[in-house]
């Protein structure tokens, strides 16, 4: 695993790498990502529409 001790910003693809394609994020995740937003800035980028981007991904959020 690469050392991210030095980066400002970690940038993710949504659809594939985050979550399965048009899926919501997992629990464990979704953890995973909220656990790193306590320690970086996070950017999340998807080729889908916001309104898809909202439903899979903001409502997980939420949470934390």
């Amino acid at each position: 695993m690469r050392n991210f001790k030095d980066k400002s910003l970690i940038i993710f693809d949504l659809d594939g790498t985050l979550a399965e394609s048009k899926q919501p994020m997992d629990s464990e995740m979704t953890e995973l990502l909220a656990r790193l937003l306590e320690k970086k800035k996070v950017a999340v980028i998807s080729g889908g529409s916001f309104e898809q981007f909202k439903k899979q991904f903001l409502p997980e959020l939420e949470h934390f």
